[in-house]
């Protein structure tokens, strides 16, 4: 949880973009690079995204596990991982692992998974039940913390290896439908959505909030974070980097996606205003997602703008 009136920021290594452009390198070394890069370059944390064949990629808490041995400040997110698709048994090892190897950095940000016929057909490829993955998602989380605090049937036993974080990582859930806001505010550290718009997210905020009131916790508690999508360049450029984006990742119109995710292109200053305004909204940490081929470039840029946003942060020149 950052102090009031504070933000932080977090970059979204680009596992899928590594599979969509030219030429189609995936060596996750290079995930860890940019992680690496990204500390240096002072962001507070290097996120990471979930999937099978849906949307090809390196497994998240793996490359996680490699970032933790290679980086010393930053927090090490998945943005978001399907828990449903594991067995709780095992992703509560995997995450202590990685939690123990960061010395307490990992953020385990989990969600549902969204709807979608290549979504469905990864739940059925590992045998989970698509039809129930949100109410088997928060079995798997109270199953997890069950096993980092040796609870219930485990009580006299312990995971090994033990997590450093106490009673377990930090677990942010995305999703911003009504299901999705009562339980981010009834069991989870943190609030992580794709923030379609400002408005709708300081609205939805709210809910979270007011749900953890009823639920006897300190709203205040749940960090609200943001999943945004940006693009910095003359605008011509930048829109159509985004659009092409859009169709690679998603296989939708530039126009559809803003609907349902956070997504701007533009100079620095649009840039700068967009995020402003959801730190204005009570946003308190922003993963910034880059959306072109041109990973560095973007990231130069999105450097100096957050500069701009944060001018306490201490960043390193490359």
């Amino acid at each position: 949880m950052t102090s009031p009136g504070t933000v932080t920021f977090g970059l979204l290594l680009p596992s899928r973009e590594m599979a969509m452009y030219p030429p189609h390198d995936g060596d996750p070394r290079r995930l860890v690079a940019w992680a690496v890069r990204a500390e240096d370059l002072g962001f507070d944390a290097a996120w990471i995204g979930d999937s099978l064949l849906a949307k090809p990629r390196a497994e998240p808490l793996s490359v996680l596990a490699a970032i933790a041995a290679a980086t010393e400040r930053i927090d090490l997110g998945t943005a978001v991982l399907l828990a449903s698709m594991r067995s709780a048994e095992q992703l509560a090892q995997q995450a202590a692992t990685v939690d123990a190897l960061s010395g307490g950095r990992l953020i385990l940000g989990v969600g549902a998974g969204p709807p979608g016929a290549e979504v469905n057909a990864d739940f059925d490829l590992v045998g989970a039940d698509y039809g129930r993955r949100g109410a088997r998602m928060m079995e798997i989380v109270h199953r997890a913390r069950e096993l980092w605090r040796a609870e219930g049937t485990l009580a006299q036993q312990r995971l090994q290896p033990v997590c450093v974080s106490e009673g377990g990582p930090r677990l942010w859930l995305g999703g911003s439908g009504p299901r999705g806001l009562e339980r981010a505010g009834q069991h989870f550290d943190g609030w992580f959505p794709t923030a379609p718009a400002v408005d709708a997210f300081a609205d939805q905020l709210a809910t979270v909030r007011s749900h953890a009131t009823e639920a006897g916790r300190d709203p205040a508690s749940i960090t609200a974070a943001a999943y945004l999508t940006v693009n910095i360049d003359e605008p011509e450029t930048a829109a159509a980097e985004v659009a092409e984006h859009a169709m690679l990742y998603y296989g939708v119109e530039i126009e559809v996606l803003r609907r349902i995710m956070g997504t701007k292109s533009g100079t620095a200053d649009d840039i700068a205003a967009w995020l402003q305004s959801y730190i204005d909204a009570g946003c308190e940490h922003i993963c910034i997602r880059l959306a072109s081929p041109d990973v560095d470039a973007q990231l130069d840029r999105v450097t100096e703008l957050l500069a701009d946003l944060r001018p306490s942060a201490q960043t390193t020149p490359d």
